[in-house]
């Protein structure tokens, strides 16, 4: 039987989503925590994350002789990895070229950002374009199709999404740093736009990998996630979170005071 799991990470626990020998990798993981109940075979991902980059909804598929809950193999994983969901798929199934489309978020921190300016970045980046000043890859073609692309503000963070078929290697972390250079009146509008030709050279560097989230990768089926281990994740981040705006305020007071 093949099966398709639907699972979260936390990017800055790992060297990255792909196998590396000797070091902690979610796929290691994932693989190490299904291997205690049976043999593996034909295991697959549908992309691939560096190191630092988290995913809410990274699909890994495989197969196996039983059907395993998500409980289960959690288990056998730490917290900084679960399994929300798990159901069996057609034995053709390929995580990656199944999918139908896939969405990324980035967390960037509001650093007096012009809100309207980086709105309108988002709007130029939508469509088909050439993205090959937004990339480290080496590839025959550029050319991606980003299905959309919004900002919006959530107390001092902006959250960019992109939503697109497919993405080149740090694709999403160099658009941002161009999105933020908008936002700062760093990069005229113009000068992005013609960033998309095939014929202009203009390299972005990547912003941060940590605020960077795989959030969802789409197929003609859907998941239908585990409750118990959704109750639990989600109280797990409220508890990280928590403690981690109350880091932020404590840093914004002391340097607004370093200021005076």
């Amino acid at each position: 039987m093949r099966f398709a799991a639907k699972v979260y990470y936390e990017g800055t626990a790992f060297y990255g989503s792909q196998r590396q020998p000797a070091k902690r990798t979610v796929e290691g993981e994932l693989l190490r925590a299904l291997s205690i109940f049976g043999e593996v075979r034909n295991f697959k991902s549908a992309g691939r994350t560096d190191r630092g980059v988290s995913a809410l909804g990274n699909v890994f598929a495989f197969d196996m002789d039983r059907k395993l809950e998500p409980r289960a193999i959690n288990a056998q994983l730490s917290r900084d990895i679960r399994v929300l969901a798990i159901r069996e798929v057609p034995e053709s199934f390929h995580p990656r070229y199944d999918a139908l489309h896939r969405t990324y978020k980035y967390f960037l921190y509001d650093e007096g950002f012009d809100l309207e300016a980086i709105k309108k970045a988002c709007s130029i980046l939508e469509g088909e374009h050439s993205f090959h000043n937004f990339t480290r890859a080496r590839e025959k073609n550029y050319t991606r199709r980003l299905l959309r692309v919004t900002a919006d503000r959530k107390g001092e963070v902006i959250v960019l999404t992109f939503k697109g078929e497919s993405f080149l290697w740090e694709m999403v972390r160099r658009l941002t740093s161009a999105i933020a250079m908008v936002g700062k009146g760093e990069l005229s509008l113009e000068t992005l736009e013609e960033a998309l030709h095939p014929e202009v050279e203009r390299k972005f560097s990547a912003a941060p990998p940590e605020f960077l989230v795989l959030w969802e990768v789409a197929y003609k089926f859907e998941f239908e996630h585990e409750g118990y281990t959704v109750r639990q994740l989600v109280a797990q981040l409220r508890e990280k979170f928590s403690s981690l705006y109350a880091q932020a305020a404590l840093a914004k007071a002391m340097h607004e005071e370093l200021k005076c």
